[in-house]
């Protein structure tokens, strides 16, 4: 009887089945990545889902400051008056975790020339970064920045399936979010995107959607952190220009959680104070959305919250290619 169980086992090829918290592979299927398309407003209503919770590697700890340098920005140093060091703060420490999880990330196979996005509607609607892959800007004093474009060809019009009206902290582990046309049974979306875009970068955008537990919003937000350093995928934390959740609570969280895992912060938020109304269009949510180009020669391109969003998270990216390019 065992004899004929073993001869079963071997015609059926059983494989042990890969571990929740093991990192993701390097895609090896053609499959096309998606681009969602996103025209419908804000998704407010809590789901009652729960998020799963996985291991996890803590990091690893950067007490002591690195000798190198953080690389000094290119072109204007301030926007709107506010310093680049406030908008896309990168201390030495920082800088040297970002070429720790690069390398772990390369060793992996991550893809050096793809970034990939997780949030929620707020960098949805309206599309985020999409006019740098359109050929629709004009950077300007910010020309520099060409290089960063030139990196990422097809990943800033690029939604993939990270991303999600009314996604909450609590949500992103849930397969029951996930796209059910792209993603495998019980895969959660974030893993879902990695295994199809394969991204060395993810910038985050959460907290709209998660008011009244700020610790379940840090655990949470932690839980992403942590899955990026497992998997080699440098985490780009962007905070919020709303209030929804009453105060600044999540954005502090947000910012806190930067510095402890020495991981960068894209401060959006910062540069938001210098905007009429934030910026925000009538909901105090979203963005005002302008069909205009970005083009920032034109000083009403700086009073716009959708252009001022794009061109500090380029900011960002362009401090992260730097330091993990060596530049």
């Amino acid at each position: 009887m065992k004899l004929w169980l073993i001869t079963l086992c071997l015609l059926i090829s059983c494989a042990p089945a890969a571990l929740e918290g093991d990192p993701v592979a390097v895609p090896t299927a053609t499959r096309p990545a998606p681009v969602v398309e996103q025209t419908g407003g804000p998704t407010m209503a809590p789901a009652t889902a729960t998020a799963q919770v996985f291991p996890t590697i803590p990091p690893t700890p950067t007490n002591t400051p690195s000798p190198e340098p953080t690389p000094t920005p290119l072109g204007p140093q301030t926007i709107n008056g506010v310093p680049l060091g406030d908008i896309a703060p990168l201390p030495p420490e920082t800088a040297d975790h970002v070429r720790e999880i690069y390398a772990h990330g390369q060793q992996l196979g991550r893809d050096p020339r793809a970034f990939s996005k997780l949030g929620d509607s707020t960098i949805l609607n309206p599309h985020f970064l999409g006019p740098f892959d359109a050929g629709e800007y004009n950077l300007g004093e910010f020309g520099h920045l060409e290089a960063t474009i030139d990196q990422f060809p097809g990943s800033f019009a690029r939604h993939g399936v990270a991303t999600h009206f009314g996604l909450h902290s609590w949500t992103v582990f849930d397969p029951m979010w996930a796209d059910g046309e792209w993603c495998e049974p019980g895969e959660h979306a974030l893993a879902c995107e990695v295994r199809l875009h394969n991204p060395a970068v993810l910038f985050v955008r959460l907290g709209s959607n998660d008011a009244g537990a700020p610790a379940g919003f840090r655990y949470n937000v932690k839980e992403v952190i942590e899955y990026c350093l497992d998997n080699g995928i440098v985490p780009i934390i962007g905070t919020k220009a709303d209030r929804f959740e009453g105060s600044n609570e999540n954005n502090d969280i947000l910012r806190a959680l930067a510095a402890e895992y020495a991981v960068p912060l894209w401060d959006f938020d910062r540069l938001a104070e210098t905007l009429p109304n934030r910026g925000l269009g009538e909901d105090g949510v979203h963005l005002v959305i302008e069909d205009l180009p970005h083009d920032y020669t034109d000083p009403a391109a700086f009073n716009r919250g959708h252009a001022m969003q794009d061109l500090s998270a380029l900011v960002a990216l362009d401090q992260v290619r730097r330091v993990a390019s060596g530049e």
